[in-house]
């Protein structure tokens, strides 16, 4: 999400290839310890077995690469030309799109992330504003699915409004088929994040408050398309625990073989909209979404710790206690233009079990980088097993192969 960059291009003034990947696991503390150059490929031992796996590896030491702004297109080649009126590097950051959510998850993306707005009576957001201004006429499927009610997939209101799923009960339907139709992949992370704020611009729209009303049409858009079978829940996780962070602190979260085939989905949001959501319970009994909270609220086992260059510490710390950490291998497609890997390889020596990442492929627009598993050096076997899980297939099996680092 990244309305907070758009102050320049609002005011415009008419306006994962992981496929072959060989499944690797490594230890954030070898990851430090030894340098890409130092490391030496060794053999595998029962460690490397699925069934070893699936009854000793927890879900908060695995790491996964996902995709922030799952659902983003390119915008057009009009409404571009007018975001450009607004300065270059605002427009670089929205000049990027994503593939459908199936190709992503058959690419092995396994978390995913929404940008919503709500919109309980349809049609709050079917003219944005840019469109307008760019003289660009809006296609049958899109007037058509922003006029029914329901929260929308959007990233920046009235200027970057293409998804390749509109509504947010279309995405996570898209999901939820996926997930049947590979009953052992390894869980999925979706974040979600409100967007209710108005934006700069001329003729820009006001959006409907994500408000605790709202928050609870959002609790009913993620149960109706995914039924508790195929969920992780806050309740699942607490158990006999007084508070979700006392459950994270005992490391009470499932074991692989438990998680396979299920969706988590956080709410990555403000403490305020986190708190909303809470409602009057004491915990999150009920909810189908865990939040994004600070590791010292009761409420935390997500943490949001976007930077792992200048968090990575803190992030190593957070992983070591049991929480489950989203952190950035890029932003803004600045690594990707530049083909800097820097903060990618932060990401995923800092052990957060979430890497997002606008590029899980290349995009041949911008240049070749991704965030891939496949090409993560800090992923390979150390020179000694040790205490680390190592894993590495010859031959891996499409539900195993997007993992890449666990903690012991």
């Amino acid at each position: 999400m990244r309305r907070h960059l758009f102050a320049a291009v609002l005011l415009v003034p008419a306006a994962v290839s992981a496929a072959s990947y060989t499944g690797l696991f490594s230890s954030p503390r070898s990851a430090m310890a030894q340098t890409p150059s130092a490391r030496v490929a060794h053999d595998c031992d029962e460690r490397c077995k699925p069934d070893w796996m699936d009854a000793h590896l927890r879900i908060d030491q695995l790491q996964l690469v996902g995709t922030a702004e799952s659902y983003k297109q390119r915008p057009t080649s009009s409404v571009m030309g007018m975001i450009r009126m607004g300065g270059k590097e605002g427009a670089q950051a929205l000049d990027f799109g994503q593939p459908t959510l199936t190709a992503q998850l058959d690419k092995d993306v396994r978390a995913l992330q929404f940008d919503v707005a709500y919109d309980p009576k349809g049609g709050a957001y079917k003219n944005p504003a840019i469109a307008g201004m760019a003289m660009e006429l809006l296609p049958d499927d899109y007037l058509k699915a922003m006029a029914k009610p329901g929260f929308k997939a959007i990233h920046v209101l009235d200027v970057d409004y293409r998804s390749s799923c509109l509504a947010l009960s279309d995405c996570l339907k898209e999901v939820a088929a996926w997930s049947k139709a590979h009953p052992r992949h390894l869980p999925i992370v979706i974040s979600l994040t409100t967007n209710d704020a108005k934006t700069s611009m001329p003729g820009a729209g006001t959006p409907l408050a994500c408000d605790e009303a709202a928050l609870d049409a959002l609790e009913g858009e993620v149960r109706a398309a995914l039924p508790d079978d195929q969920l992780i829940t806050p309740d699942q996780l607490q158990g006999k625990y007084p508070s979700l962070r006392e459950a994270v602190l005992a490391h009470a979260w499932p074991r692989l073989d438990a998680a396979r085939g299920k969706v988590i989905v956080v709410l990555d949001d403000s403490a305020a909209k986190a708190k909303a959501y809470q409602g009057a319970r004491k915990s999150l009994e009920g909810r189908a979404m865990f939040v994004a909270a600070d590791e010292h609220s009761p409420l935390a086992a997500f943490l949001s710790i976007p930077d792992p260059v200048k968090d990575g510490a803190r992030i190593r710390r957070a992983v070591q206690a049991g929480f489950m950490v989203i952190t950035r291998a890029d932003e803004q497609t600045r690594e990707a233009r530049d083909n800097k890997t820097a903060r990618r390889e932060a990401a995923f020596a800092s052990g957060a079990q979430i890497v997002q990442t606008d590029f899980a492929v290349a995009d041949p627009a911008i240049g070749p980088y991704r965030v891939t598993l496949a090409d993560d050096a800090e992923a390979l076997c150390g020179a000694t097993l040790a205490s680390e899980h190592c894993v590495g297939f010859s031959a891996p099996r499409p539900d195993l192969r997007a993992v890449a680092a666990a903690m012991p």
